[in-house]
């Protein structure tokens, strides 16, 4: 067991991943719903204060009339719902049952896809992809490159690719660290008692990765999470390439001007026509 837990608790390469299902697993994903829907927090979403406020930035943007946006990990659909309110045509994706199904019943507007958006197939079909959360930068590098791919091709000639990152700011000044806890049941990660050990390892301006390895009676899972830091330079020297042009940088996604001391920034890209 020592030798096991050694392993587990070994630091992790650069962009290593775990093969323990995270966003999938049933019992976290209603953990992850619960997270959504907490108005207060900026956890699984943002505050919904603060959705509130980026929809309506984002809607003010100039898009063409009846236009059709994917919102790409939509979650329970708080952004969605919000956009197909304004008028706009939208589809929401998630790989999340638990979170699409909530969607499903709470807007009968939009419509919703149970899919992975690392092996959508969408063709021209959208003047508008959202990414929202810094959720673009929980992917490594070779699925940040499939996924640009993926929603150049998605996207009308022209069309607009929003999201947010994480800066190296962000995690300036934390510390490596690591913990325990015991928990008697439903906890976060399981409806079992069980031991979790965490740990938080940083990789300079590149990354930071959260480890955590849950114990209970039958089994040991490690999961490795991971935020990717860009500054402005990095981000578009990664997505230029794709064929797409850069139509502003911003410090969130409520439009907010970006300054050298944001810890987060939003890019809008633009599609060659």
């Amino acid at each position: 067991m020592y030798q096991l837990l050694q392993g587990y608790l070994k630091r992790p390469a650069l962009y290593e991943r775990t093969d323990a299902a995270f966003w999938t697993d049933p019992y976290i994903a209603s953990q992850m719903l619960k997270a959504h829907l907490n108005p207060d927090m900026d956890a699984a979403s943002y505050r919904h204060a603060f959705i509130d406020e980026a929809v309506e930035w984002m809607a003010s943007l100039p898009l063409p009339k009846n236009t059709r946006l994917l919102d790409i990990g939509c979650g329970p659909g708080l952004y969605t719902k919000q956009f197909s309110g304004r008028g706009f045509h939208v589809t929401g994706l998630d790989f999340s049952e638990c979170s699409v199904k909530y969607a499903v019943e709470h807007d009968s507007v939009s419509e919703y896809i149970l899919g992975d958006y690392l092996t959508m197939a969408f063709i021209e079909a959208y003047d508008m992809v959202t990414f929202i959360m810094c959720d673009y930068g929980a992917l490594i590098p070779d699925e940040r490159r499939n996924l640009l791919s993926r929603v150049h091709h998605a996207l009308k000639p022209g069309g607009l690719f929003l999201f947010d990152v994480l800066t190296p700011l962000w995690s300036k000044g934390r510390q490596e660290s690591g913990s325990w806890e015991l928990t008697a049941g439903n906890g976060f990660w399981s409806a079992k008692p069980y031991i979790c050990m965490n740990a938080c390892y940083g990789y300079g301006q590149a990354a930071e990765c959260r480890r955590h390895v849950i114990m209970d009676e039958n089994e040991v899972r490690c999961y490795n999470i991971w935020d990717c830091f860009f500054t402005v330079q990095s981000l578009l020297n990664e997505v230029i390439p794709f064929g797409f042009s850069n139509e502003g940088v911003f410090g969130d996604i409520t439009g907010k001007p970006y300054t050298d001391d944001s810890q987060r920034l939003c890019v809008i890209l633009r599609k060659s026509r």
